[in-house]
């Protein structure tokens, strides 16, 4: 019972990470922060180069915050943004986790991915 209570509140968090990046200003924010990836850009930037109202990118970059895809740091009278890659990469991952259990459903020899992670923390259909 706890165990199927934990996969219920680890997939509701992952499910609000997805509903967040479902907005398409936050998606927007996403990319460009990973263009300036690990150091991240000041909100000033992020505004100016997507041309979003600051109260509104505010909003935008709480929501992200709050569901752990975006870290804060304050530095003087600036706060910079950057990506939490190891989130990203828990939502890709919870993507294809059942990938090699089930029926295969993707194939993933037929995907074109930028890059292939060979890591060993991958079982081999997953490569």
């Amino acid at each position: 019972m706890e165990a199927e209570q934990s996969t219920e509140q680890s997939i509701a968090v992952i499910a609000a990470a997805f509903a967040a990046l479902g907005q398409p200003s936050r998606l927007k924010i996403v990319r460009l922060l990973l263009s300036a990836y690990p150091k991240g850009l000041p909100a000033g930037d992020i505004q100016k180069e997507l041309g979003i109202a600051a109260p509104t990118l505010s909003h935008h970059l709480d929501k992200l915050r709050q569901v752990g895809i975006v870290a804060a740091i304050k530095e003087r009278q600036w706060i910079w943004y950057s990506v939490r890659s190891e989130s990203l990469k828990h939502l890709i991952d919870f993507l294809y986790e059942e990938c090699c259990t089930r029926n295969q459903v993707i194939n993933l020899d037929n995907m074109d991915f930028a890059e292939t992670d060979n890591s060993d923390d991958n079982p081999e259909c997953c490569r």
